[in-house]
């Protein structure tokens, strides 16, 4: 029970003991209802029903966690799959400063004793802006009487969803906003027949371990965009008869690929190279990286949800809105493959 729940239910309780005592004085008699815990909430919830429609309170808002939506959406998910930094969260400031300890390797002096070299660089910091994702919408009254309870529920997973989206947009375009020679490499495929082919994952973890990154089953991942996946499905699917069809029934079997080679496949939003696309056609842009290694997220607060009642529209308006940091952290942690659509 709330605090403005607890006060209300103990001034109805005593207007309640004066009413008795003033019917006693009257005539010597008088008969009171009890308020009794499912009378006090019921007239409770009467009581703020009519403080809202009377515009008297206009503004309420909560707060939810993002939750761990299902990896078969639409929506890559990356924040399980990055670095994910508390260090904003709750704090003021709009900047993100993330530190990290570069890698290197030993000189090899002429002779035992000799000068070795310096490593420079060894420590190093990450540094973003906040940025900001939200919408907002209206909401008749007459749509919300047509709605059961579960709108809330709905509404809060819309908004996380979307969220979601959000988070997977910008770290893509963080990441995309590199060069070509910033990467671990670049697969230049745009001018083949297929949007994607499976041999794209296998030279991708190549170019990863010629760039001195170790990588075990399990380390990476690969955002691909729909178009890709329909694409590197229907290749797998076409191979019955070959090792891809021997070695991987099930992806036939259920039409799924959730992993190639022990890379985790994601699905996310469209990136086009708009550079590539102007000579060629549409092309566009899918990732082989290491997990928690290339990105960072820095949430700096949980989803927030805020209501206001427009009392003349007679609508409810609903705004949701994300405040985090997306951050590089090292762009040779990440394999660029080009693909075109246009086949």
């Amino acid at each position: 029970m709330s605090g403005m729940e607890k006060r209300t239910e103990e001034k109805m309780k005593k207007y309640i003991e004066e009413l008795k005592e003033y019917n006693k004085n009257k005539d010597g008699k008088g008969i009171v209802e009890s308020l009794s815990p499912s009378n006090s909430t019921k007239l409770i919830e009467e009581l703020q029903s009519v403080r809202h429609w009377t515009g008297r309170s206009l503004k309420e808002q909560w707060t939810i966690v993002i939750p761990n939506l299902t990896t078969k959406e639409t929506a890559a998910h990356l924040r399980d799959y990055v670095f994910v930094s508390d260090v904003i969260k709750g704090s003021p400031g709009e900047t993100v400063n993330i530190p990290y300890v570069k890698d290197f390797d030993f000189d090899e002096p002429t002779s035992v004793g000799s000068k070795i070299g310096t490593a420079t660089g060894l420590i190093g910091v990450a540094t973003t802006a906040l940025k900001e994702a939200g919408q907002w919408g209206d909401i008749r009254y007459s749509d919300i009487e047509k709605i059961n309870q579960n709108l809330l529920d709905e509404l809060n997973r819309t908004f996380a969803h979307a969220a979601v989206r959000a988070e997977d947009k910008i770290l893509i375009n963080v990441l995309d906003a590199g060069t070509t020679k910033s990467y671990a490499a670049q697969i230049d495929r745009h001018t083949a027949a297929n949007a994607f082919y499976a041999a794209n994952i296998p030279r991708a973890i190549g170019k990863l371990l010629a760039a001195g990154k170790e990588i075990h089953p399990g380390d990476c991942v690969c955002y691909m965009t729909p178009t890709m996946y329909g694409a590197f499905l229907e290749e797998i699917s076409g191979s019955a008869a070959t090792a891809y069809g021997f070695a991987r029934p099930d992806v036939i079997q259920k039409g799924v690929i959730e992993d190639w080679l022990g890379v985790r496949i994601l699905v996310g939003g469209t990136v086009t190279d708009t550079a590539a696309s102007t000579a060629t056609g549409t092309v566009e842009t899918a990732w082989v990286m290491r997990a928690k290694r290339c990105l960072a997220l820095a949430p700096k607060r949980d989803i927030l949800i805020e209501t206001d009642r427009q009392i003349k529209e007679r609508t409810l308006r609903i705004a949701g809105s994300h405040t985090f940091g997306a951050v590089l952290l090292d762009a040779k942690e990440a394999v660029r493959i080009l693909t075109s659509t246009d086949t």
